[in-house]
């Protein structure tokens, strides 16, 4: 398995200066605390649920270990927690300029820790509550910006502790949807790489996507604690590679836009969504069929790409789109400025390259797909949702086909759907056999 503490400060540039991972985690918090904490008060962050492990409540326990704190607890202004600018602010006001900031929570907590770190200044310990998403040991977070999903810079953790006690003591949904995001390493690269291939992004790095995709290797080993350590391994690799990359793109392709996308719809109309890594796992299985179904019977990959343009009417598409979602226009104007940059990018890229030798490119490209059958497999080993109906709430294939269908209307990273878009065959009839073969597969 990987020395995760020496990754971490490598990785980091040394702002991570200790990633502590094992049996007895929480043991370190007093030294960490005596090493970060300037002058100031501590302040300890988290959300309004209550938290055991190992049959103790977690929060009393982490206060007692770094001392006398101030608890700032963080309420859903939505169906859930979600970092929209008044939650952000609030807490940051809340929060002022302690001496140390100590997060416990998982994903979204982590997150909103790192940047009320970034805007205060304060070094921020965070403690890790479930094996959820990749994102907590990156200097990057995840917000609601216009109604709409956005990936910003913030911090890095100062140190990231992760007790295998805690993670034992997690609600199994969550640790589920961390496999979840986890096996988007069979989806996002291949994004990835295509839109650094046609020079919207880059450069691409095998070496990046390589240290998640041998930790995954192990998700589904019988024996728990390597199980465990495989899912631990992947999601803290994933975020650290993130932090090489300055940029979740490795890591984040059309799978992560489709839970992206269910989390608007639900926002929008103050409903619950399931957990991002439960809608990214069994978006893997649709976004791997995905590729399949388009190497088999689409155009797109045999056209010149350098002749290959967005079509006419785009802002409207665009606008159409999220007018279902917020007929003030608001998330549909979020939107359009993101697809308008995308739009730029691609017309001033030059694609001559891709092609020339097509052939090499997508040998290399499908090389970073995986089986949808895989995909499934792994995610019923854990427990976890395959298809989309599994979810909670469950997701009918009326919406998932609409979710699919506003994939290249959302953000202004390029992703395979992009260019079905400027081929023509982004159709509900594309959809519907992808969504057949995810079905076929195990999932859909």
């Amino acid at each position: 398995m990987t020395d995760l503490d020496a990754f971490a400060r490598a990785a980091s540039g040394g702002a991570l200066t200790r990633l502590a991972a094992g049996p007895d985690a929480l043991a370190e918090l007093p030294a960490l605390v005596r090493r970060l904490a300037g002058p100031g008060e501590r302040v300890l962050l988290s959300d309004d649920v209550e938290k055991s492990a190992a049959g103790r409540n977690l929060l009393g326990w982490v206060a007692g270990l770094i001392g006398e704190t101030r608890r700032v607890a963080v309420r859903a202004s939505h169906a859930q927690v979600a970092l929209d600018e008044v939650t952000v602010e609030t807490t940051v006001a809340e929060v002022g300029t302690p001496g140390l900031l100590v997060s416990v929570g998982s994903g979204t907590i982590t997150d909103l820790g790192k940047v009320v770190a970034a805007r205060s200044g304060a070094p921020l310990l965070a403690v890790q509550t479930a094996a959820s998403v990749n994102g907590y040991a990156d200097p990057l977070s995840v917000l609601v910006i216009g109604g709409a999903k956005r990936t910003r810079p913030s911090a890095w953790p100062s140190a990231l502790v992760i007790d295998d006690r805690v993670i034992d003591a997690a609600p199994a949904r969550l640790n589920r949807s961390g496999v979840g995001d986890a096996i988007a390493i069979w989806s996002a690269p291949a994004d990835w790489y295509l839109a650094c291939r046609l020079g919207l992004d880059g450069p691409f790095d095998d070496a990046v996507v390589r240290p998640v995709l041998d930790a995954v290797e192990h998700l589904t080993d019988p024996d728990h604690d390597t199980a465990r350590r495989a899912l631990v391994d992947s999601l803290t690799v994933g975020g650290l590679v993130i932090g090489v990359a300055d940029s979740t793109a490795p890591l984040s392709g059309s799978e992560h836009l489709v839970s992206h996308v269910l989390d608007m719809a639900a926002m929008a109309r103050g409903a619950e969504h399931d957990l991002h890594g439960a809608q990214v796992g069994a978006a893997t299985v649709v976004c791997t069929a995905l590729w399949q179904e388009v190497r088999e019977s689409c155009r797109v990959l045999d056209l010149p790409w350098s002749g290959l343009s967005y079509p006419d009417g785009l802002a409207d598409r665009v606008l159409s789109t999220w007018a279902a979602l917020d007929p003030s226009g608001r998330l549909g104007r979020e939107c359009l400025t993101a697809v308008e940059r995308k739009v730029a990018a691609w017309d001033a890229a030059d694609k001559s390259d891709c092609d020339a030798d097509r052939e090499a490119l997508l040998e290399t490209l499908f090389g970073y797909v995986g089986d949808p059958g895989r995909s499934a497999t792994t995610l019923r080993h854990w427990g976890a949702a395959a298809r989309f109906s599994e979810l909670t709430p469950a997701v009918d294939r009326d919406q998932l086909a609409w979710t699919l269908s506003a994939l290249p209307y959302m953000r202004d990273r390029l992703t395979l759907p992009d260019l079905l878009v400027m081929s023509g065959e982004w159709t509900p009839a594309l959809i519907d056999r992808v969504l057949e073969r995810a079905a076929s597969a195990g999932g859909g």
